[in-house]
């Protein structure tokens, strides 16, 4: 299946919809020329779904690649293989994630991004850009190049003026500098999300206070409990899960977070707060032992995981989001609902999308999937237009 621009018009029948949280049940979902609506006059396609669950298109606000390719890359042909590849699987909105690099592929990835989200080459799934990084914390960095960390006053001076489509930023709240930059993003409507850092609560809660709203994945790339003398002091991931307002990621693939972890991340921050999210890099659709780039660094493909090339830590997902969405409801055992709201209006609100994107409440984007029993993608619909697998096996 491939991508469709413009606007379509279907009538998805006879499945059990979920809507938006607190928005389930039986009945049809029309879509007019791209947009969900009462009513129809144009002819729409019917699309049966008898037997199925009808859904929002996916949201993931953190994905780096696919077959191959990174968002680091310029090429807009390297950008259209990878959201092709996610909306295969019915991922419908994507933040194109950029892992730390040079300020030069960063400034030509940022500019790839501007032409793909209007204009002749747009890409429909995409809906702006997340800097992971460069602003981490050596310490919690991860998979991301050591060489390529900058301060958050070099990239301040990167980011002025603000490029198009910025909608995410990742940083050390703890830096200096930080608050700096966390101000002036914030200010422009970019959402700031605090990742691969040593920050402390009182950290976390001065960075709250200028605006930040979102923690990237939970359990990774974040300081912890310590107790330097008699006291216990939380680090971020303790203040993360304490939190009563920001929301939060968990990659579940399988790999990164046991069940254990995902049920105390859930029963933390709840359905409302926790984005599914898929970190994929490049690897994802390779075979095991494959190499492969996100930002700077270097990854290869092993059995369902991915990791740096000196095997000292996971590097990104090899997994859609589709997946982690069926995991995470077998792993912790959550309601179907809760399962898709941590996929959709979750992380479309984390994002500033809700409820445009990540609900089929009336004027938002025709973008639906359908799903059986197991949570396996059956079909896609994007804007209106119903796109066919290539094959009768599930969608992942």
């Amino acid at each position: 299946m491939s991508a469709r621009s413009g606007a379509g018009c279907a009538v998805v029948r006879s499945g059990l919809v979920h809507a938006a949280p607190g928005h389930r049940g039986g009945g049809d979902v029309v879509i007019c020329q791209g947009v969900v609506r009462d009513t129809c006059v144009h002819g729409p396609v019917p699309v049966d779904a008898d037997g199925l669950l009808v859904a929002p298109g996916l949201v993931d606000i953190h994905v780096h690649g696919a077959a191959g390719h990174d968002f680091t890359e310029p090429e807009p042909a390297a950008w259209h293989a990878v959201l092709d590849t996610h909306l295969a699987v019915g991922t419908t909105t994507v933040l194109a994630t950029l892992a730390s690099t040079s300020p030069a592929r960063t400034a030509a990835a940022l500019a790839t991004a501007a032409t793909l989200l209007s204009g002749p080459e747009a890409h429909p799934t995409l809906a702006g850009v997340h800097l992971e990084g460069p602003c981490l914390a050596h310490g919690q960095r991860g998979a991301h190049d050591p060489d390529h960390l900058r301060t958050p006053g070099q990239l301040l001076a990167e980011l002025t003026p603000l490029p198009k489509g910025l909608r995410m930023m990742t940083l050390a709240p703890e830096l200096p500098g930080a608050d700096a930059l966390t101000t002036y993003l914030t200010t422009a409507g970019v959402r700031v999300s605090a990742g691969h850092s040593a920050a402390t609560a009182q950290d976390l809660a001065r960075a709250r206070r200028l605006g930040l709203s979102h923690l990237a994945h939970l359990w990774s790339g974040q300081s912890a409990l310590t107790r330097p003398a008699l006291h216990r002091v939380p680090g971020l991931l303790e203040a993360s899960l304490a939190s009563d307002t920001v929301t939060g990621e968990v990659i579940a693939d399988g790999h990164h977070l046991p069940a254990a972890l995902l049920t105390i991340a859930l029963r933390c921050l709840g359905p409302d707060r926790l984005c599914l999210v898929s970190d994929a890099t490049a690897g994802m659709g390779l075979p095991p032992g494959s190499t492969f780039r996100t930002g700077a660094s270097r990854g290869q493909v092993h059995d369902g995981y991915a990791a740096t090339t000196d095997h000292t830590s996971l590097c990104g997902s090899v997994t859609p989001l589709a997946t982690g969405v069926a995991r995470m409801q077998e792993m912790t055992g959550a309601a179907v609902e809760d399962v898709l709201t941590m996929a959709t209006a979750t992380p479309a609100r984390a994002a500033g999308l809700y409820p445009r994107k990540g609900s089929l409440l009336p004027g938002a984007d025709g973008d639906v999937v359908l799903l059986d029993a197991d949570l396996n993608v059956r079909q896609v619909i994007l804007a209106g237009h119903p796109l066919t697998a290539t094959a009768a096996e599930p969608l992942r």
